[in-house]
């Protein structure tokens, strides 16, 4: 696909004409040094974000898909980048109905986002709960980072963090879903991992074949791919 290539000043000038198009978004996580220009240096920055529309997200930035997303010269209409001081940003596009989590709760979530230097982020609650729900159902499995960083937000909004193991932050996400309506989905981009292992309520889920096993392969590729690397690890020891 031909890039016709936009090379931005900083975020900040990213952020202002996101911000004057009124273009609905808000960054997802990991937002503290997004200003930064020095994190982007050599490829290495990322954003992930939850818009309304992803095709308007990039239209307005010019930002172009990911070639290895792109299929019969369709874009996936999640994974764009673009360039700030010749540095190349990704740009991860979650939006609504893509299920990287259940549409009613993106809504929402965006219609509580709130300002921060500059650009949108979710509220604290909502920021909780969804890293919850992606350090545990799209990773594969709870890192102690994200143990200690759960923890520490649940002290922050007065809420039992128990023992900071999964299960306790899975029954703190699973009575936040019950209470709001909320369910879990499979993700429709087939590169995000779904745990459904780890859920407790299961009539939470809901069920779609095609985004199953779509999910089912993704999970067997991983598997094999672990078992090949620990199999040639295992030679080379010997």
């Amino acid at each position: 696909m031909k890039e016709n290539r936009i090379n931005y000043s900083s975020m900040s000038e990213v952020f202002e004409l996101l911000k004057h198009h009124k273009v609905n978004y808000a960054i997802l996580r990991n937002y503290d040094n997004l200003l930064d220009d020095e994190i982007y240096m050599g490829g290495h920055g990322d954003v992930d974000l939850i818009c309304e529309d992803s095709t308007v997200f990039a239209k307005v930035l010019n930002a172009q898909p990911h070639d290895f997303h792109v299929k019969n010269g369709k874009s996936d209409g999640t994974h764009y980048y673009t360039y700030v001081q010749n540095n190349y940003v990704s740009l991860d596009l979650r939006h609504f109905g893509d299920g990287y989590y259940c549409e009613k709760w993106e809504k929402q979530m965006l219609a509580r986002k709130i300002i921060h230097n500059g650009f949108y982020i979710l509220n604290e609650s909502d920021y909780f709960f969804t890293l919850i729900y992606h350090a545990i159902y799209q990773k594969p499995s709870l890192t102690i980072e994200y143990r200690d960083r759960l923890t520490a937000m649940a002290k922050n909004l007065n809420l039992d963090g128990g023992t900071g193991s999964s299960q306790d932050f899975i029954t703190l996400l699973e009575t936040y879903m019950r209470h709001n309506n909320y369910r879990y989905q499979y993700p429709k981009d087939k590169y995000v991992p779904f745990n459904k292992k780890n859920i407790q309520d299961k009539s939470l889920l809901d069920f779609h074949f095609k985004e199953y096993f779509k999910n089912t392969v993704l999970h067997s590729k991983i598997a094999v791919i672990s078992f090949l690397v620990k199999t040639k690890h295992c030679l080379f020891k010997k």
